[in-house]
C-alpha cells in the first residue's frame, strides 16, 4: 500500500514538474495570430482526448492568454479550451458506453456511479469534477457513458465545468502578470 501511495506521490510531482517546465519554455505563440483560438481547441482536444495520461496543455494555454491583449480574446480562449475539452472527453465517454468492463471498482467509482443515475445530479457531479484539474473526471465520463447519461447532458455539464476551469487559469495567468 506505501509503495503505491509513493508511486502516485512521484507520478504527481513528475505532472507538476512538466507542467512547469512547459510553461517555462520560451515559445511565443503570437505567431498564432488569429489562430490561437484553434489552437487552444486543438491542444485542449488532443489532452483531453488521454484517458488517465495527464498531457500538460495548461501551461500552454497560460502562455497563449498572457499573449492576449483583450477580454473578448481571452474569453474566446476560456469557450475554445472548453469546447475542446468536450470534444476530448468524448473518448472517455464513448469507452464507457463499450461496456461496464472497462469501469473500475473502488469507493469514488462507486460513488460517481450512484450519481450517474439520477439526471440532475449527474450534471453536478460532471460539472464539480470536470472544473478543477484533476485526474477523476476520466473515472465519471467513463461512468457517464456507461451508465447511460444522455451525451447533451454530459457536454453540458463538461463544457460548463471547463470553461470555469479555464477561465481561473486565465484569471491566475492575468493576475501573475500584472
Amino acid at each position: 500500500m506505501v509503495q503505491r501511495w509513493m508511486a502516485i506521490g512521484a507520478m504527481a510531482v513528475l505532472f507538476v514538474v512538466v507542467n512547469i517546465g512547459c510553461y517555462l519554455l520560451p515559445i511565443d505563440y503570437g505567431f498564432l495570430g488569429d489562430y490561437s483560438f484553434a489552437g487552444v481547441f486543438v491542444v485542449t482536444a488532443l489532452a483531453t482526448a488521454t484517458i488517465v495520461v495527464p498531457v500538460p496543455y495548461i501551461p500552454i494555454i497560460m502562455r497563449i492568454a498572457e499573449q492576449q491583449q483583450s477580454v473578448t480574446a481571452l474569453l474566446g480562449i476560456v469557450l475554445a479550451a472548453g469546447l475542446g475539452s468536450v470534444v476530448g472527453e468524448i473518448s472517455g465517454y464513448m469507452v464507457g458506453r463499450a461496456g461496464r468492463h472497462a469501469f473500475t471498482e473502488s469507493r469514488f467509482s462507486h460513488w460517481v456511479a450512484q450519481q450517474m443515475h439520477h439526471p440532475v445530479r449527474s450534471f453536478v457531479a460532471l460539472f464539480a469534477l470536470s472544473a478543477p484539474p484533476n485526474p477523476l473526471f476520466d473515472v465519471a465520463g467513463m461512468a457517464a457513458g456507461t451508465f447511460g447519461v444522455p451525451f447533451w447532458l454530459f457536454a453540458l455539464a463538461v463544457f460548463l465545468g471547463r470553461c470555469v476551469r479555464m477561465a481561473g487559469i486565465i484569471l491566475v495567468t492575468v493576475w501573475w502578470r500584472w
